[in-house]
C-alpha cells in the first residue's frame, strides 16, 4: 500500500468504540497502536491489549523525552499515543488504527492530516448508561461518562465519517466498508 491511513475511532464514551474498532479490523493487517496510561486497569482489560499501562513515573519520563505524538489529561489520569510507533507502522506501508478521544483524534489530525481519517462512533445516553451497568461498571464511572457526553457528541461534525452504534453487527459492517473504501481507492 503506497500511502496508508491512520484509522481514528472516536465518539462518546461508553459507546462501544473499542469493540467495533478491534471487532472490525481483526484480521485484516491494520495495525491497532495502544494508547498509554498511567491509570490502573479496569475489569475485563487487557495489558498491552486495551491500553499499555504505565506508572505515573514512566509516563513523566517518557512525556519529557517528546515520546507522545499526542497526549491528553481526562479527569485525574494521562493518555497518549507513542510517536515511533505509529510512523514506523506508516512508514513500513501499514495502514493503523488508534482509539482516541475528541482531544487526541484533533491533535493527529492535526499532525498526520488526511492522512488521519476520523471515524466517530456514538449511541444515545440512555443506551451507554445501560451498556455500562450490564458490564457491572460502578455507578462512579458511569456518571463521569454521562457527564461528558454533549461535549463528546458535539466533535461528531468535525469526522469523516460517523456511525450510531445501535447493533454491533451493523456498526462492524459499516467500519468494515468505510476501511475498505479508503484502500480500494488506492489500488
Amino acid at each position: 500500500m503506497n500511502n496508508p491511513y491512520l484509522f481514528i475511532f472516536t465518539g462518546t464514551s461508553g459507546s462501544g468504540r473499542k469493540t467495533t474498532a478491534h471487532r472490525a479490523l481483526q484480521g485484516s493487517g491494520i495495525v491497532h497502536i495502544a494508547s498509554f496510561t498511567d491509570r490502573r486497569p479496569r475489569n475485563k482489560e487487557r495489558p498491552d491489549g486495551d491500553y499499555r499501562y504505565v506508572t505515573e513515573q514512566q509516563f513523566d519520563s517518557l512525556y519529557h523525552n517528546d515520546f507522545f505524538a499526542e497526549f491528553v489529561r481526562i479527569d485525574h489520569h494521562r493518555y497518549g499515543i507513542g510517536r515511533r510507533d505509529l510512523d514506523q507502522a506508516l512508514n513500513s506501508g501499514k495502514s493503523v488504527y488508534i482509539i482516541l478521544n475528541r482531544e487526541g483524534a484533533e491533535r493527529i489530525r492535526n499532525l498526520y492530516g488526511e492522512r488521519a481519517v476520523r471515524i466517530f462512533i456514538y449511541t444515545d445516553k440512555q443506551t451507554v448508561s445501560e451498556r455500562l451497568e450490564s458490564k457491572g461498571t460502578s455507578y462512579e464511572i458511569i456518571d463521569n461518562y454521562l457527564s461528558h457526553y454533549t461535549e463528546e457528541v458535539t466533535y461528531r461534525k468535525h469526522c469523516e465519517h460517523i456511525i450510531e452504534n445501535i447493533a454491533i453487527e451493523r456498526t462492524v459492517e459499516q467500519i468494515k466498508a468505510i476501511v475498505n473504501g479508503y484502500h480500494a481507492a488506492e489500488a
